[in-house]
């Protein structure tokens, strides 16, 4: 689990705001690019119930019915260097819990997948992929160079209409609170 104290910066509301803001913009482009990207049937289960344990989305592709996680961070870490894994959390323990929500039965049997989007000040890359397929434990999506190579990709340095001060990771030193 993430533990700021570890790398002494301080989280207070303004960062706390800052990180909603990131995901809300990240599920905002999600829907845009599976909707480019021929996924129909697009559902955001947060309208259906608040915090949808695991999924973002449940969507179509070709016939095959997907729950979708979206995970937005930026591109690289407030030391510049590349942000390489998104974590995912507990994803079996959060997949569990999805599937024992009521409101959720009409999507029991869909593929569990992620979409993950990387931000820039100015852009914004995405990839997809199906949780089975992740190494490991799957808590987290790796996201370096070489691993991206092996995803379907769904926007390269594409255009977005968000400010960067919005989002981009900016930290107050533990002493400057």
């Amino acid at each position: 689990m993430y533990n700021p104290a570890k790398r002494n910066i301080y989280l207070g509301d303004t960062e706390g705001k800052r990180f909603k803001k990131l995901g809300d913009f990240g599920e905002l482009l999600a829907h845009q690019l599976m909707l480019e990207h021929a996924f129909e049937n697009i559902i955001n289960l947060n309208e259906i119930k608040k915090n949808a344990p695991f999924a973002d989305f449940f969507a179509v592709k070709e016939g095959t019915e997907y729950i979708i996680s979206v995970k937005t961070r930026n591109k690289f870490e407030n030391t510049a260097k590349l942000n390489s894994r998104y974590k995912l959390g507990s994803s079996n323990l959060l997949l569990g819990k999805f599937l024992t929500t009521l409101e959720f039965k009409p999507y029991y049997n869909s593929i569990p997948a992620w979409l993950a989007i990387s931000m820039e000040e100015n852009t914004f890359d995405a990839y997809w992929g199906l949780l089975s397929e992740l190494p490991g434990n799957q808590h987290g999506i790796p996201m370096s160079e070489s691993a991206k190579q092996t995803y379907p990709c769904l926007a390269l340095n594409k255009v977005h209409p968000f400010k960067g001060e919005d989002f981009l990771n900016v930290y107050k030193n533990k002493n400057q609170q």
